[in-house]
């Protein structure tokens, strides 16, 4: 079953899906190299918007391989 309380994943340290790392470092990348830091992506801290972001993803390609299994 895929947790899809936020809060909860942060505070239990669920580490993040492999294609979240992945797609986030790309989007970071584009935002960055594109769009003078639009987003202003952050992660590896409390409460940065990268990590909210990357856990969003996470339930996303969770929930996508329970559903191919």
């Amino acid at each position: 079953m895929v947790e899809t309380d936020i809060t909860r994943r942060w505070e239990d340290g669920t580490p993040h899906h492999p294609d979240s790392i992945k797609l986030f470092k790309a989007l970071s990348a584009v935002d960055h190299h594109y769009v003078n830091d639009y987003f202003d992506w952050k992660s590896g801290g409390d409460g940065d918007n990268g990590e909210t972001l990357m856990y969003e993803l996470d339930i996303v390609f969770e929930t996508r391989d329970e559903n191919t299994k």
